[in-house]
């Protein structure tokens, strides 16, 4: 058994349950990213498929494709370039260049690829299905390495931003020039640096070949068909965050254990001792930096903040808004100065937040109000550099007058919440339900217009139990002032398969539910 160290700068932590798999980045200590994985909501991201193009829409630009999933892609048609295949890729005929050759420049082209209805298509998806919204796909395939991005049909190389040595960026790009594939380009990765030339001919190899097959597979299918599956969450976190900054890769499991050392020892041998097997009794998330207990927090509609004050989220369809709370916090300062403070705080806790939730789209922070305009440039600035670390994009206004901060963040997949819970059967999600006031007068409306509408005597009403005893409680005798003010038979009937804010009519002694045209009974 390894010893454990009380405190990391970056680590990673994997659990592995019966019917799920999670894994943890944790930060100075804090829990800042949550991934979980599922055999019904398995990882889609940088999966190929041979598509058929079922619909095109030049309204809006766009195509959907059949790619065998349960929703179609969508895909922009300008993504579909032409000579999307080079014959030499389907034949298979290719050879490195030798380490002494330079690149190969592609003929460059902006045309459009024109496609129709039924047309087999190469596409990788790019972003998963969220709801009912199907899977963004392009057809702009790229295959990742550890070290290098493989993008057919480019040319040139491009290196990770985060590479900043002006030497070490121009001995990657005279490397890796040298390796690249005819009629391909290259993105080096961030976890190249300061690697020698093996490790990239393996990477190069390995993922040219992944094309390689995919392109046979492609070749020779007459229906919608996945060619090839990236790798689950767990193998692809190794594979694109586990680099010098983290110091240890912490595992429950045995066999995803053995299965990342073998990867790690063929592709980053110097970091395989940092990957360690944890077979404690206790809980591996339970053991380490709260991460069960930050985990539900994130689950939460309000986050308390150490030093006072909150921050409350809120989820809607079009966007989430994030309302900063002072509470009791006060101290012996100016308001102003009390403001900013809380401000502060909660900039860093929103930044945290959003990327442990995984929240995409618009967001809209409502901060505590301040006079100052300099204060509010200090928010925004603490509100940018706390999402200096999360890989997701990121759009920032600037502090409003109101105090309002309007931001969007990638979405790429559904939100912690929307995999962790599923919409509530009675509210539908909104959070409130119809009072039994409400309903006992739409159930009053529906035997007004059920008289109407079919001149109807007698009807079975099946409620909930607790909608019942409201319905019949001294105070209110809904049921029998019914009967009377509509000269209609009410059998009320206890049916708790209904919930207590929803109710049913059917023909009396049937399960026949009554039907008929109505403005409103529900």
């Amino acid at each position: 058994m390894c010893e454990y160290m009380d405190y990391y700068d970056k680590e990673i932590l994997i659990n592995v349950g019966m019917n799920e798999t999670r894994v943890a980045l944790v930060e100075n200590g804090k829990l800042v990213e949550m991934h979980i994985e599922r055999p019904e909501n398995q990882r889609t991201i940088g999966n190929i498929y041979a598509g058929f193009v079922e619909n095109i829409l030049p309204g809006i630009n766009s195509a959907f494709v059949d790619i065998g999933e349960r929703l179609n892609g969508f895909i922009h048609l300008d993504e579909f370039v032409k000579n999307l295949i080079p014959e030499d890729y389907i034949i298979g005929d290719y050879e490195f260049t030798d380490i002494n050759e330079e690149i190969k420049e592609l003929e460059k082209s902006s045309k459009r690829r024109n496609i129709s209805i039924g047309d087999k298509v190469l596409v990788q998806v790019v972003k998963e299905q969220i709801n009912t919204k199907g899977p963004r796909i392009t057809s702009q395939v790229t295959i990742p390495g550890r070290y290098v991005v493989l993008m057919p049909n480019y040319h040139g190389v491009r290196i990770s931003k985060k590479i900043s040595k002006p030497n070490e960026r121009k001995r990657l790009r005279k490397l890796i020039t040298g390796l690249i594939p005819d009629d391909f380009g290259i993105i080096v990765r961030t976890a190249a640096e300061n690697k020698d030339s093996d490790m990239f001919v393996k990477d190069i190899i390995s993922t040219y070949q992944i094309w390689k097959d995919a392109i046979a597979e492609f070749k020779k299918t007459e229906s919608p068909k996945l060619l090839y599956k990236d790798y689950n969450v767990s193998a692809s976190i190794v594979r694109d965050l586990f680099n010098d900054d983290v110091k240890r890769v912490l595992v429950d499991s045995n066999e995803l254990y053995n299965s990342i050392s073998d990867y790690v020892r063929n592709l980053a041998p110097d970091l395989l001792d940092r990957v360690e097997l944890y077979n404690d009794d206790e809980p591996i998330f339970d053991k380490f930096y709260n991460i069960n207990k930050d985990f539900l927090i994130s689950l939460s509609r309000e986050v308390f903040m150490r030093r006072g004050g909150s921050i409350v989220i809120e989820q809607t369809e079009a966007m989430v808004s994030i309302d900063v709370n002072s509470k009791k916090y006060s101290k012996n300062k100016p308001q102003e100065e009390n403001s900013l403070t809380i401000n502060l705080h909660a900039a860093r806790e929103v930044a945290r937040q959003l990327r442990l939730r995984d929240v995409g789209g618009l967001v809209v922070i409502d901060f505590i109000d301040m006079m100052e305009q300099s204060n509010r440039d200090k928010v925004y600035n603490e509100l940018r550099s706390s999402f200096r670390r999360d890989k997701a994009k990121i759009s920032i206004e600037p502090v409003s007058r109101f105090g309002l901060v309007e931001m969007t963040r990638q979405r790429l997949k559904p939100s912690i919440v929307q995999t962790v819970y599923d919409r509530c059967p009675t509210c539908g999600g909104k959070g409130i339900v119809r009072s039994k006031e409400t309903i006992s007068g739409m159930i009053d409306r529906w035997i007004k217009n059920f008289k109407y509408a079919m001149n109807g005597q007698e009807v079975d009403l099946l409620v909930n139990e607790k909608l019942a005893e409201f319905l019949n409680s001294d105070d209110k005798n809904f049921i029998t002032a019914s009967m009377l003010k509509h000269w209609v038979r009410i059998n009320l009937i206890i049916d708790n398969s209904i919930n207590e804010h929803s109710f049913r009519f059917c023909y009396p002694g049937t399960s026949e539910e009554v039907k008929f045209e109505q403005k409103e009974y529900n």
